[in-house]
């Protein structure tokens, strides 16, 4: 046995485990070597954060400075320009000194040049992507209007009611507009400028924890560009999340695979509940049956634990939003009209086939199909990822046979983009895999350039692809282009919408021209109007033709005009009913009682347009103008647009 001498025995208390005196002063680092220590620490998830914040203040500092119209030709490429300075210096560093910080600084770059698009494409307008255009959006900026007086979940309509829409990102506006003391609706673009390009930095971090650097950024070329429906942000953001967040939760166990843990995936899943439940709901049937897979396994235990943990994370994080709700549809009587929506969509592509068509991105989910059924055995991504794809075609099938049943769709339009992302996603891991046999059956040792070109080439076909469609145009007549469009030849976009749409007080947007302006909605107008009869803090329950209304005024509204984005809390129909019983009556003496104490209570306010059949509301109810003419309210009809304002005297 060797001897061990007494000061190798006092080493644990003079020493530390090197046999060092932890009392004797610390050597002196040599100049530099702290710096080289924290930037090797410096992964490539913490640059693509720092490139992102970075990226977007210079994008916003670029567009202020510049002060182009970007309807104009010249200010519309504003982007195309910067990125083209970006992408020759970012492919030049790439050819020399190729490394994942590198993959993680592009990925930041690009997420900010997103969102220098966004910031470009709304310079001028205070309003979002076909803010006020739509029901959906109109919902939206109501909503957020009605959220700055709670921080709870609250109907952007009529009292008493939850929110049954996802209510986060709405919620966040109305914080915003708190702290910036700016109205709502001048804050929607602003958060899908956030949203948007965020959703390109989400999806790098979540697959980096999964794949190498330049797969995730490979990844983050794809992500914003899958479903490009700008006044939908929270829908790319939360699409851009889904897959990465289902392989990390339920697939992989493992941290040092890349695994979440079952915290962070319980928050994650309880804010995608806040969100948008959507694609949680059309992907449950393939997400249980990863987890059934999973459970076939041995040391079912740890895994059980684990789902347990998101599922209480999960309910804890969306409880604020999902328990008034759930309280609501065992208390209330609902009536569900939302779904019935005959989209057009669903009936130039019933079947969701998206590798059926002839781009970059039908080649690239041709390619994850492809990979999906050829390495289920081989890759740990491909069969989770394959069950997941089968569990939303499923999800289709059911739907399909319902919607001819009884007209409900299960919102069936959002199903092609979900197949898309998974397709597309599974495309890029199946490419990187059929690469590395390839070069070696055929002993092929390509030069780091190869690889840099083809991320290039996705990241920028991405870009212009993003820029055209989130650039105002018809789909590119620009307002300086000669000969000028025709407005009866005006297809507009969601941008230009932004830009056409007028302010509260009727003034255009900063570029737009004359021609372009939509209808205004004299907001301020109307609102003097009701203030000087029922007094300056009056939330009075109205009826409006014109649904902009609730975007800028506080008031209660009897019924939305399109029941296709409708609370079923709401009960659409029996309220129209209501309006229909009104309709009829043309006493004025009996329409005035009628409406003081319908079956859902009295409407104070009427905002109606004029037309040749009367006041109108909606293409089920059109009223008499001699039912308001009995004195029971006092009548303002010079308001532009046609509308005319009807408003109960107290």
């Amino acid at each position: 046995m060797p001897s061990v001498s007494a000061t190798t025995l006092g080493a644990d208390v003079n020493t530390d485990a090197d046999g060092k005196d932890p009392d004797a002063p610390a050597p002196e680092q040599p100049a530099g070597g702290v710096a080289r220590r924290v930037a090797r620490r410096i992964g490539p998830s913490t640059t693509a954060v720092a490139c992102y914040v970075a990226m977007m203040a210079l994008s916003w500092l670029l567009v202020e400075v510049a002060g182009l119209s970007p309807l104009t030709l010249r200010g519309a490429v504003t982007p195309i320009a910067a990125g083209a300075v970006v992408a020759v210096i970012a492919i030049a560093l790439a050819i020399r000194f190729a490394s994942d910080r590198l993959a993680g600084a592009v990925a930041g770059v690009y997420a900010g040049w997103i969102g220098l698009v966004l910031i470009n494409a709304l310079h001028g307008t205070p309003f979002g992507h076909n803010e006020l255009h739509n029901w959906d959006t109109l919902r939206m900026s109501a909503l957020a209007n009605r959220l700055t007086t709670t921080w709870g979940s609250t109907d952007a309509f009529l009292p008493g009611l939850p929110s049954e829409y996802p209510v986060l990102y709405p919620w966040l506006v109305a914080r915003a507009s708190e702290l910036l003391d700016r109205p709502t609706w001048s804050l929607v673009g602003a958060m899908e400028i956030l949203f948007i390009s965020a959703s390109a930095l989400v999806a790098f971090l979540l697959w980096r924890r999964l794949t190498t650097p330049p797969v995730a950024l490979a990844m983050a070329a794809v992500a914003p560009v899958v479903f490009m429906h700008g006044h939908k942000s929270y829908e790319i953001l939360t699409l851009a999340v889904f897959v990465p967040w289902v392989l990390a939760t339920f697939a992989v166990l493992s941290r040092d695979r890349g695994g979440l843990h079952w915290l962070p995936a319980g928050v994650i899943g309880g804010l995608f509940v806040c969100t948008y439940t959507g694609y949680l709901i059309f992907g449950v049937a393939g997400g249980m049956a990863i987890i059934a897979a999973r459970l076939l396994r041995p040391n079912r235990k740890p895994y059980l634990l684990h789902l347990l943990g998101v599922l209480v994370t999960s309910v804890v994080v969306s409880s604020w939003y999902v328990v008034p709700l759930v309280w609501a549809y065992l208390t209330k009587a609902r009536n569900v009209v939302a779904d019935t929506y005959p989209n057009i969509v669903i009936g130039q592509e019933p079947v969701p086939l998206p590798f059926l068509e002839a781009t970059p991105i039908g080649l690239l989910t041709l390619a994850g199909l492809f990979g999906l059924f050829w390495y289920r055995t081989r890759e740990w991504w491909a069969l989770p990822m394959l069950l997941l794809l089968g569990g939303i075609y499923l999800y289709w099938a059911v739907y399909m046979v319902q919607l001819v049943g009884n007209g409900h769709t299960g919102f069936l339009v959002k199903i092609p983009r979900m197949v898309t992302m998974v397709l597309a996603t599974a495309g890029v891991l199946t490419l990187v895999r059929v690469a590395r046999p390839l070069a070696e059956r055929f002993r092929l040792v390509p030069p780091r350039s190869v690889g840099v070109a083809a991320l290039a080439v996705l990241l920028v076909s991405s870009g212009l692809l993003a820029w055209d469609k989130w650039t105002p145009g018809n789909p590119k007549g620009f307002a300086d282009a000669e000969p000028r469009v025709q407005e009866s030849e005006l297809h507009p976009n969601p941008a230009l919408f932004a830009h056409m749409q007028p302010g509260p007080d009727g003034r255009p947007s900063r570029f737009v021209p004359e021609d372009l302006v939509a209808t205004p909605m004299p907001a301020n107008r109307i609102a003097a109007e009701v203030e000087a009869r029922l007094g300056p803090d009056a939330r009075p329950m109205s009826l409006s033709t014109d649904m902009r209304l609730y975007a800028y005024e506080l008031w209660w509204g009897y019924l939305q005009r399109g029941h296709y984005s409708a609370n079923s809390l709401m009960r659409y129909t029996e309220r129209s009913a209501e309006l229909e019983k009104l309709e009829a009556i043309t006493d004025p003496a009996r329409f005035a009682a009628a409406s003081a104490d319908t079956r859902f209570g009295g409407i104070d306010v009427f905002l109606l347009r004029k037309n040749p059949d009367g006041w109108y509301f909606n293409n089920r109810v059109t009223f008499d103008p001699a039912s308001f003419r009995g004195g029971a309210f006092d009548i303002v009809d010079d308001l532009p647009s046609g509308l005319v304002l009807a408003v109960r005297n107290p």
